[in-house]
């Protein structure tokens, strides 16, 4: 793969955060955001508009507050288009009730059935989850059901979980989440030196001593992407924090009867945030993702990344950092991140991310437009 464009799609007063990017049946290009980060106070939704491929971009416009004085709009990256020209947004209405790691949080999906003009209004969906964050591209499967994956927790004091919901008409009605991954003994990352973690759930050893963890988590699966492959297994690419100890190691899971069943989450040679997949015109799988260093992939800059897969996801290679299109060389692993990706008319791979812009201390809404790189052909 290759960069043959870079370019700048929004940058406004304030943060643009948390794109996803979709095609209207009428053929506009409509990228969503979100302005603030992780449920702080006071962020909304808002959707961009292009009717030329992206060469221009329409006045963004708001979609949603929050309901709550102190919530925040957040995590729009899903919006999809279904197969009969409806949009689907995701995003959630959340506020922190204790610092990152408890939160009241709804689900949201928007609809529109006019390529994004008017839209349904916000009313929460109950899924049975206390924390039901939006995360990554709905899909719409081969049957004609409609999956959403979310991530949250069932009760305060749990670790996180990935799920899935489920619609079976196009988006107005969706079921209870089912599961993906769930590790009950995953544990915050950062913890003190002298802390050693044991191999069961909340026991640690400090100064010598066992002692239980304190009440709380800011650790388990969470940002979950989906894809269906054409033999119709569904693939989970998951993030996760502080599962069997690990840092940034990404984890894969499969379905093969769409959704319903997951098989166990296995750990893959890849560390990355914020994980988006894409089907290539060619077959083969994308993986974009935030790269955070001292990773097994070598790559040596924070950043956004791409990797590939030939084998449903299973193992990844030849791996790509994409570009600030103002040439701007990260300097801190969440300067940038979440991928959302779109195949062009001309199958060229349309990527949007959000990047930082040290001259406004701010982050905004880059593009690139990439390529597969053709085969080498042979003279002889």
């Amino acid at each position: 793969m290759r960069i043959i464009d870079k370019f700048v799609v929004y940058q406004g007063e304030g943060p643009a955060l948390f794109p996803g990017l979709t095609r209207a049946a009428n053929g506009n290009l409509l990228v969503s955001f979100c302005t603030t980060f992780d449920c702080q106070a006071g962020g909304e939704g808002y959707l961009l508009r292009s009717s030329d491929d992206g060469r221009t971009w329409r006045a963004a416009a708001a979609l949603l507050r929050s309901r709550n004085a102190d919530g925040a709009i957040n995590l729009s990256v899903g919006m999809t288009r279904l197969r009969d020209g409806t949009i689907l947004y995701p995003c959630c209405d959340a506020r922190i009730t204790r610092k990152w790691d408890q939160h009241d949080a709804d689900l949201i999906i928007l609809r529109s059935k006019d390529h994004g003009n008017t839209w349904t209004d916000g009313t929460p969906v109950s899924v049975g989850m206390k924390e039901p964050f939006a995360y990554g591209g709905i899909i719409e499967l081969k049957n004609g059901e409609v999956l959403c994956p979310i991530w949250g927790k069932r009760t305060s004091e749990e670790p996180w979980r990935s799920g899935v919901v489920r619609s079976r008409d196009g988006g107005v009605t969706w079921g209870e989440c089912r599961t993906i991954a769930y590790d009950p003994c995953a544990h915050p990352v950062s913890r003190p030196p002298d802390q050693v973690l044991l191999s069961h759930c909340n026991v640690s050893v400090l100064g010598g001593k066992r002692q239980n963890e304190p009440e709380f988590h800011c650790a388990g699966f969470n940002e979950t992407s989906l894809l269906e492959l054409p033999d119709g297994r569904v693939v989970a690419i998951l993030r996760q924090q502080g599962v069997h100890g690990g840092r940034r190691e990404l984890y894969r899971c499969s379905s093969s009867d769409q959704g319903r069943t997951w098989s166990p989450p296995t750990r893959l040679d890849v560390w990355g945030t914020s994980p988006s997949l894409h089907l290539l015109p060619s077959g083969m799988i994308m993986l974009g993702y935030r790269n955070h260093l001292g990773n097994p992939q070598n790559l040596q800059a924070p950043g956004v990344a791409v990797s590939f897969s030939q084998d449903a996801g299973q193992t990844w290679e030849d791996h790509l950092m994409l570009e600030d299109p103002n040439g701007y060389r990260y300097t801190h692993e969440f300067e940038a991140g979440y991928p959302a990706f779109l195949t062009m008319r001309d199958g060229s791979i349309m990527v949007v991310f959000y990047s930082f812009d040290p001259s406004r201390n701010g982050r905004y809404l880059a593009g690139n437009l990439i390529v597969e790189q053709p085969a080498a052909t042979s003279n002889n």
